[in-house]
């Protein structure tokens, strides 16, 4: 017998020794294990029932569970991962040894108090589950709609309850024989009681009324007002009646009334009300200015006069100090009318002696600019308003302040300056080129003889009689030549003038001719052309534009435009159409320095015409004068070239008025006299005789 036991002793040591080997094995090999999910917005119990498959614990969840939920993990410390899951996921858990309950409802009892946690649950899923807990009765009537969350922690059981029912609001714990009963609270009727709070009513001394208001309507309040007025035996009313806003709910109010219509007031103002009363009856309508009104105090018409300003500016100056303001101007225009209360008035009337100042009127004179030009280029800091035409074009009138005018006055001395004036002296040559009249110039310079002294100066008289100043602007060679070809007629003097201007302003030269011709139709029955009445033009000739512009370091920017414009042979008398006309463009854009010339050329006209000549009567004779006659065409070029010079002038001179002509002058005297002086010596030298 000892045999047995001893040997079930063994066995039995035996078999608690490989259970618990095996046991732990299996525990290991399933620390071991790694997991790896993800889910992208999938239903949270899906996720529970594959994250319960895959690790082998039981994860159930109850009836506050649904939604859907992200969930990516991969890794061995599963049990962390699931709690960072549960907590993104507003859920709890409840960790047992077989199962594992999740849930959106966690409530723990510790020393008999209670912690609950509650996210996203409607108020009858948490009631419900709640008297599960406590195994308490719950009762309730309607409770309100849309989830919510809790969060208490060490209250007993009738704290609890009672923190619950304060969170649905608008209901009252009431404890009954089985347990507790969330109802809702009602209205009632009675004298310094509301329904949603407390309405505390009663007099003070010398006739002052004291309000203490919290979470009630405003019909409550205000019966509980005119119930006051009528037990203190002083109210003059016969009764009251609430056509309005007496659902309106007042939060919070505690004042003290001077009587009782002022405590009626300011009761009625708060709400949107006001009082009217009518044969000893009070009616309560509706205002709605009335809060507004209550902000900011009860608002009167004052009349405030200007002395020196007008209403109108002064008016738009209150606007934007005050915003919005009800002003009525009146017609002397010195004074209006505003609606505002005592403290805003008081204000406008220390604004108005701030700015209400005396000006007088001052008289600017200017030299050199208009007033409508002053008026433009208006200095900053000045008003246009402030600034009247006076009588000429020299004068306008300031109004303001003598500090404004003497501040105007050095401001105008800024920008009253002289316009730059500019001149343009232009010289137009018409060049002909064609098969009969071609022109070399050459220049050779030899021993001068005795009568000789004068000749230098015919041969070059009509250069010098121009009015542009060939031999400094362009040099002597040029003037002899240009001299040459005027004496063979292969050059022709177009325009020589002076053309005076403004610096920025159009300076327009036009040398033209007018051709006006008959504007023909043809006869649709003869087909011949028939007179409409109408006279049309053909302008042909030079128009030339210029524009220039003076920078401050003395550079002059000129934008000159020309057109040629001729007109070929008349053929209207023939075929009835208007004569070609050809035009020639150039513009162009050139800075340079006062006293530089600017050529513009290739302006090119060209022109065929026929001659004929031969032996007088014969060369008429049909057929055969045909052999006693020539015909030759005849291609003429004629080419336009214009030289421009432009100066800077100055106020205090006539036409040569800047330096650079002055030393250009001096220049073209030298040069002649040194001429002269070398002829004189090489002829002295040849004939050894004097002069």
């Amino acid at each position: 017998m000892k045999t047995l036991w001893r040997s079930l002793c063994c066995m039995l040591v035996w078999c608690v020794v490989i259970c618990t080997s095996v046991f732990a094995d299996a525990k290991k090999s399933a620390a071991g294990n790694v997991y790896s999910w993800d889910f992208s917005d999938c239903l949270i119990r899906d996720i529970l029932y594959v994250v319960s498959l895959d690790t082998g614990i039981s994860i159930v969840s109850d009836d506050t569970v649904s939604g859907k939920a992200d969930f990516r993990f991969t890794g061995k410390d599963f049990e962390t991962a699931f709690d960072s899951f549960l907590k993104a996921a507003r859920l709890y858990v409840l960790k047992e040894d077989e199962v594992w309950t999740v849930s959106r409802f966690k409530i723990e009892e510790l020393n008999g108090l209670y912690n609950l946690d509650v996210c996203d649950l409607s108020a009858e899923q948490i009631v419900e589950k709640l008297s599960l807990f406590l195994g308490t009765v719950l009762t309730y009537e309607v409770l309100p709609a849309g989830t919510m969350n809790m969060h208490f922690r060490g209250l007993d059981e009738f704290g609890l309850v009672q923190s619950v029912c304060l969170r649905l609001n608008g209901y009252t714990l009431e404890r009954t024989d089985a347990g507790y009963h969330f109802a809702k609270r009602t209205v009632s009727t009675g004298m310094g009681v509301s329904g949603l709070g407390n309405v505390e009513v009663h007099s003070g001394d010398e006739g002052a009324v004291f309000v203490d208001v919290h979470d009630s309507r405003a019909g409550d309040v205000l019966e509980a007002l005119f119930e006051l007025n009528d037990s203190d035996g002083s109210g003059d009313f016969k009764g009251f009646c609430v056509l309005a806003g007496s659902d309106v709910k007042i939060t919070r109010s505690c004042f003290v009334g001077k009587n009782f219509e002022d405590a009626l007031d300011k009761v009625c103002a708060q709400c949107g009300l006001r009082v009217v009363c009518s044969d000893g009856v009070l009616y309560v309508v509706s205002d709605s200015g009335a809060r507004d009104k209550l902000v900011e105090g009860n608002k009167n018409w004052y009349k405030v006069k200007l002395e020196y300003g007008k209403a109108v500016e002064f008016v738009s100056i209150l606007k934007k100090r005050f915003g919005n303001l009800e002003c009525v101007i009146l017609p002397d225009e010195m004074s209006f009318l505003v609606c505002v209360n005592e403290q805003v008035f008081e204000e406008i009337c220390l604004l108005k002696d701030e700015v209400d100042l005396k000006t007088d009127t001052y008289l600017v004179e200017l030299k050199y600019i208009r007033p409508e030009e002053m008026l433009k280029y208006l200095p900053p800091g000045f008003d246009r308003e402030c600034l009247f035409f006076a009588d000429d074009n020299s004068c306008v009138y300031y109004k303001g302040t003598e500090t404004a005018y003497l501040n105007l006055l050095e401001q105008v001395k800024i920008c009253d300056r002289p316009v730059v004036r500019v001149s343009y002296d232009l010289l137009i040559l018409q060049y002909e080129e064609g098969n009969e009249n071609s022109w070399n110039p050459n220049f050779s310079a030899g021993r001068m003889k005795i009568g000789d002294r004068n000749d230098f100066g015919v041969k070059i008289g009509n250069v010098l009689n121009l009015n542009l100043n060939v031999i400094s602007a362009f040099g002597l060679g040029f003037a002899v030549q240009l001299q040459t070809a005027i004496e063979e007629n292969k050059t022709s003097v177009f325009a020589d003038t002076t053309l005076h201007g403004v610096a920025g302003k159009q300076i327009n030269f036009q040398n033209t001719n007018t051709y006006r011709y008959r504007d023909n139709n043809l006869d649709p029955q003869t087909g011949k052309p028939v007179y409409s009445g109408v006279t049309k033009e053909i302008v042909s000739g030079l128009k030339l534009d210029v524009v220039g512009f003076v920078s401050g370091d003395g550079m002059i920017t000129s934008t000159v435009t020309a057109s040629v414009t001729r007109q070929g042979i008349d053929t209207s008398s023939s075929t009835g159409n208007p004569p070609p006309t050809s035009e020639k463009v150039i513009t162009t854009e050139v800075c340079g320095k006062s006293g530089e010339p600017i050529v513009i050329s290739g302006l090119v006209q060209s022109s065929n015409s026929q001659s004929s000549s031969g032996v007088p009567l014969i060369s008429k004779v049909p057929l055969l004068g045909a052999l006693f006659k020539t015909s030759e065409k005849i291609t003429e070029k004629s080419q336009m070239v214009i030289y421009l010079v432009p100066h800077i002038e100055e106020y205090n001179s006539s036409y040569i008025s800047n330096e650079n002509e002055k030393e250009s002058l001096q220049i073209q005297t030298a040069l002649l006299e040194r001429c002269e002086a070398f002829y004189k010596k090489n002829l002295l030298e040849d004939t050894n005789e004097q002069l």
